[in-house]
C-alpha cells in the first residue's frame, strides 16, 4: 500500500542530502529504451515495502523497481504506444490500491486503467464520455479507501472517482480558467493529507492551493501567483507532497528545484534540493523536476524529468530535539503571568477558606463534647 501521511514521523528540522542518488534511469540524463533506463519518466509511486513505480511516458509502459535494484521489470504498457488493454500512450499517474492492483493514469488514451496483481491486461475504470469529460491526467493518487484522484489540466480541475464509480467528482476548479480562488490554470499535482485537505499545484498560476474538506475555495499556501525564483515564487510548479507536520515540499519545475513551505506560508520556502540556480546532471542539479514522493523512512524521491531519472534525497535526521520540540526559555507574557498570579490567588483563597472550615469544625467537636460530659454527670 501507499505511505501515507500519518505514517510519516520526519522532525520539524530535518534536512535532506543536496546530493541526490540515481535510483533508476541513467545518472548522465541520456533517455534509454532498455529496462535500465527511462524516456521522460513523470510521475512515481512508493510502497510500504520501498516498491518504486515509474510512469516512463515515452516508453509507454509502467516499470517496477525493487530496493537496490537498478534493473526494472514492466508492470503495465508493453512498450509500444496504443490504446489495447495492453497498452498505454504516454501515461502520467501511477498508483497501487490497497488490494495491490496497479492504477494509471492513461493520459493520452483519456482513460483510468486497473492492472490486477500479476496481469498486464488493463480494466478501464474511467474514460472520458459526454457525461464524464476526463482530459489531460497530469498526476493520479489513491486512499486508504481506494477513492482515486485525478488532475484534468483540460478541464482545470481535479476529480475524485469513488470505487465502481465512472463518474467523477469535481473537488477543486471544474470551470474556465483563471486566478480566482475558485479557478484553476493548468493544474498538475494534486495531494490529499490525513484531514482530507486538498493540496493542489495549480502550475499555470505559478502558486498551491489548499481546499478545506467541501469546499471549492481554495487558500494559497505556497507562491504568491507570479513567475519567480525567489523563495516567495514558484515558477509552473509540478508537483506537492506534505509531510506530517503540515510542511509542503514542491517540486518547482521551471526553477530546477525543491522548495519546502512551512505552515507559516508568509515566510516563503526554503530551498532544499537543486539549489544552486543552474540546470545539469551533477548529484546536487536538477532539470525539470516533476514529481515527488517520501518512501516510509522520510527520504525523498524526485522525478528529474529532463535528465531522464529518478533521485533519491536521503533524510538527516537530528541528533537533539528540534528547537519547536523544546519548551520556550523566552520571559512568558503578561496574559500568562496574569493568568498565573488569579490562579495562585484562587489557591490562596481556597486554603485560607479550608482553614477557617477546620477550624469550626475543631470549635464545634470541643462545645459537642463538653456538652455530652455535663449531661452524662446529671444523669
Amino acid at each position: 500500500s501507499a505511505v501515507g501521511i500519518y505514517a510519516l514521523n520526519i522532525p520539524t528540522c530535518a534536512t535532506w542530502n543536496e546530493n541526490g542518488t540515481t535510483v533508476s534511469g541513467n545518472q548522465n540524463g541520456s533517455i534509454g529504451y532498455d529496462l535500465g533506463s527511462l524516456n521522460y519518466p513523470v510521475s512515481i509511486f512508493i510502497d510500504n515495502d520501498d516498491i518504486l513505480y515509474v510512469c516512463d511516458r515515452d516508453n509507454s509502459r509502467i516499470l517496477k523497481l525493487y530496493p537496490n535494484s537498478s534493473t526494472a521489470v514492466i508492470v503495465a504498457g508493453n512498450g509500444t504506444a496504443g490504446n489495447e488493454s495492453n497498452q498505454l500512450r504516454g501515461p502520467k499517474g501511477v498508483a497501487v490500491d490497497q488490494y495491490g492492483a496497479i492504477i494509471v493514469a492513461d493520459s493520452d488514451n483519456y482513460r483510468i486503467q486497473k492492472f490486477l496483481p500479476n496481469s498486464t491486461i488493463g480494466i478501464t475504470l474511467a474514460s472520458n464520455t459526454s457525461y464524464n469529460p476526463l482530459g489531460q491526467m497530469r498526476d493520479l493518487h489513491i486512499d486508504v479507501n481506494n477513492n482515486i484522484y485525478v488532475t484534468d489540466s483540460d478541464n482545470n480541475q481535479v476529480v475524485k472517482y469513488i470505487p465502481y464509480s465512472s463518474i467523477g467528482i469535481v473537488l477543486a476548479g471544474g470551470g474556465p480558467s483563471g486566478s480566482g480562488l475558485d479557478q484553476l490554470f493548468s493544474p498538475f499535482g494534486n495531494f490529499m493529507d490525513a484531514n482530507n485537505s486538498l493540496y493542489v499545484a495549480d502550475s499555470g498560476n505559478h502558486r498551491v492551493l489548499k481546499y478545506l474538506p467541501g469546499s471549492l475555495n481554495g487558500t494559497i499556501v505556497a507562491g504568491n501567483g507570479t513567475a519567480g525564483s525567489s523563495l516567495y515564487q514558484l515558477n509552473f510548479p509540478r508537483s506537492i507532497i506534505v509531510d506530517n507536520n503540515g510542511y509542503i515540499y514542491v517540486a518547482d519545475g521551471s526553477n530546477n528545484r525543491v522548495v519546502k513551505w512551512t505552515t507559516n506560508y508568509a515566510a516563503g520556502g526554503v530551498c532544499i534540493m537543486g539549489c544552486t540556480g543552474t540546470t545539469g546532471t551533477a548529484a546536487n542539479q536538477m532539470r525539470g523536476p516533476r514529481d515527488l514522493k517520501f518512501d516510509r523512512h522520510g527520504n525523498i524521491f524526485v522525478t528529474d524529468q529532463s535528465n531522464q531519472r529518478i533521485q533519491k534525497y536521503t533524510i538527516q535526521l537530528p541528533t537533539s530535539p528540534c528547537p519547536s520540540s523544546k519548551r520556550t526559555a523566552s520571559r512568558p507574557s503578561s496574559n500568562r503571568i496574569l493568568i498565573a498570579k488569579i490562579l495562585l490567588g484562587t489557591m490562596a483563597a481556597f486554603m485560607l477558606c479550608s482553614a477557617v472550615v477546620a477550624i469550626v469544625l475543631v470549635c464545634y467537636v470541643a462545645v459537642r463534647d463538653a456538652q455530652t460530659t455535663t449531661t452524662s454527670t446529671t444523669t
